[in-house]
């Protein structure tokens, strides 16, 4: 077991002082790594940032449904209690156009607008929460609220909320292909890498051969020189990440401040980032293994 533990400190400070031989390259390589991790990582952080906030919407439909303009108070209390009666609904609250009006005078933006107007342009409308129905069944209660000439349009208001989640799932699909591409791009880098550092060992993997040394022995300081690079790449990709979002945080707050809602980007949780350095540890072994095992190969023919 000693001499095992003893092989393995060899190789790792041997690699160490390899890295600390060429500190530019050494860090040219790590920003390499590090970018080739910060793409997808990225990709992901924005996608789950937008998962945190379609979850908080609401997801039951809710259709606004205007009136005529001219209509009276009787018929709309008669088109309240029709649409209550209809099957899928839950509740119909009645907007009056002058409530509608002083809400939109509240906005500062709207108020000079509306002041150069001669009487309310508003009609009357209801907000009608309903179940969580089929498209073809929320198509025929739509079409049956619109039946009576009284009503004027309809529109359908979580329609912005399923393209929010539709474009989650989009990016849920963007994040596996290019952490897929990304993941390629770092094999062949590390194999890449790799193959130039036992080039320049050359002479030294001879006559380490000639001397008995066994493929494990060579193999050891490059696998370690691969793990670092990874693990240290990572830390830098996840860095990258992390600067980003600090810069992009506060015009992110301030956006959703307009729009009422408060709004933070994160980082992912703990878990996500030790399982994003395992898998950057893991390719860049794997293309350490790689390059290792066919420049052997050619040696030992």
């Amino acid at each position: 077991m000693r001499h095992w533990l003893r092989l393995h400190s060899i190789a790792l400070v041997g690699t160490l002082k390899l890295i600390l031989q060429s500190p530019l390259n050494a860090i040219l390589n790590l920003l390499v790594v590090g970018i080739a991790v910060a793409l997808p990582l990225g990709l992901y952080t924005g996608v789950s940032n937008l998962q945190n906030l379609s979850v908080r919407l609401p997801t039951e439909p809710q259709l606004s449904v205007f009136l005529q303009p001219d209509i009276s108070n009787g018929d709309i209390a008669r088109q309240k209690k029709r649409i209550e009666g209809l099957p899928g609904v839950i509740s119909v609250k009645h907007i009056s156009k002058q409530s509608a009006l002083e809400s939109l005078q509240g906005n500062s933006g709207m108020r000079e607008l509306l002041a150069g107007l001669d009487g309310n342009p508003l009609p009357d409308a209801f907000a009608v929460q309903v179940k969580l129905l089929g498209d073809g069944e929320l198509e025929k209660l739509a079409l049956a609220i619109k039946a009576d000439p009284a009503v004027d349009t309809l529109q359908q208001d979580n329609d912005w909320a399923k393209r929010l989640a539709s474009l989650v799932a989009l990016g849920h699909e963007s994040v596996l292909t290019v952490s897929v591409l990304f993941g390629t791009a770092l094999l062949l880098i590390t194999a890449n890498l790799v193959r130039m550092q036992i080039l320049t060992r050359l002479d030294e993997i001879e006559v380490s051969k000639l001397i008995g040394a066994t493929d494990s022995f060579i193999r050891r300081p490059f696998l370690y020189f691969a793990t670092l690079q990874g693990l240290l790449g990572g830390v830098v990709g996840i860095g990258v990440v992390a600067i980003a979002l600090s810069r992009l945080s506060k015009p992110v707050e301030s956006l959703a401040t307009l729009y009422g809602e408060h709004f933070t980007l994160n980082l992912p949780n703990a878990y996500v980032l030790a399982i994003t350095l395992a898998a950057v540890v893991l390719v860049s072994l794997l293309g350490a293994v790689l390059s290792v095992s066919r420049q052997l190969k050619v040696l030992g023919g």
